[in-house]
């Protein structure tokens, strides 16, 4: 398990080349690459975003590259364009009858006589020391998400311990609490019963009284509660689960608890029964910058 919150940053610092990449995530539904780098590099996105979607799942990433080349460039004449130029000026010293040439520096000045050659998508170097930084960035990156989930982790299983306890102390109150209703509406159906004579009627109402308490038996919803926690703390141990798994077990935890707190909430269980749903809301949003 990893969060989609992190943070890696290499570099490579020499006389010659610099080079930075940073990358910073946060929560997101799905993989959105935010890519900010130097115009000279474009022909790297798209191995970048190859790389990135390879490892991350999803998440809101910023990627920054800071890059700059103090090695010697490599250049030449546009021989052709020069010797247009230089016709075209000799024609207009010709015909505007002038003596004098034009200094070297008018021709150098225009743009396109010098070209670079400096083909940077064929550069095995810079090459070499983009992938190797990326490499080093992304490992920080997901050594970052998972010192994150480290956290996400100790919470969740804490938050287990603690509905597990609630758990156990609402199951306490179940039988006593079906006891103690059953007496009173016996006794109430007693007083009823006695100004009137039917046979069989006292028997019946006892029956359809027992069937009507049986209805707060939550049992079954506890069995499942427990169940579903298993599952969440087995979901923890796992690498390769995520955030989305965890949300849908979560979210049955979240109708489960609803439900028990519908059919069973009484004076010594509500404040078990709002611990309880405290706890699966709390796991529900922190699951929610899980990768």
């Amino acid at each position: 398990m990893k969060s989609m919150t992190g943070h890696g940053l290499a570099k490579h610092h020499a006389d010659d080349l610099s080079l930075e990449i940073e990358l910073r995530s946060i929560n997101g539904r799905f993989l959105d690459l935010r890519i900010y780098q130097p115009r000279e590099l474009s022909f790297f996105e798209h191995p970048l975003r190859k790389k990135l979607s390879e490892v991350l799942g999803r998440g809101t990433v910023e990627v920054r590259v800071n890059f700059q080349d103090h090695r010697e460039p490599r250049l030449k004449l546009n021989l052709p364009k020069l010797r247009k130029l230089q016709a075209l000026a000799e024609e207009a010293g010709s015909f505007l009858e002038l003596e004098e040439m034009l200094p070297l520096e008018f021709y150098l000045k225009e743009p396109g006589i010098i070209e670079s050659t400096n083909d940077l998508d064929e550069d095995e170097e810079l090459t070499s020391i983009l992938y190797r930084v990326l490499e080093e960035a992304i490992s920080r990156l997901l050594s970052s998400m998972k010192a994150e989930a480290s956290g996400i982790h100790d919470v969740i299983h804490a938050s287990c311990e603690r509905m597990l306890e609630s758990l156990d102390l609402i199951e306490k109150e179940i039988q006593p609490y079906k006891e103690a209703l059953f007496t009173e509406m016996k006794t109430r159906t007693s007083e009823l019963m006695s100004s009137y004579n039917h046979d069989n009627l006292e028997q019946r109402l006892f029956q359809e009284i027992a069937i009507y308490i049986d209805r707060y038996d939550i049992h079954e919803e506890l069995s499942r509660l427990r169940s579903h926690i298993a599952t969440l703390l087995d979901a923890l141990k796992r690498e390769d689960d995520n955030g989305k798994s965890l949300n849908f077990v979560l979210q049955e935890m979240q109708r489960e608890a609803n439900t028990l707190g519908s059919k069973f909430s009484t004076s010594k269980t509500f404040t078990h029964i709002l611990v309880l749903k405290e706890e699966v809301e709390k796991c529900r949003e922190i699951v929610q910058n899980v990768a």
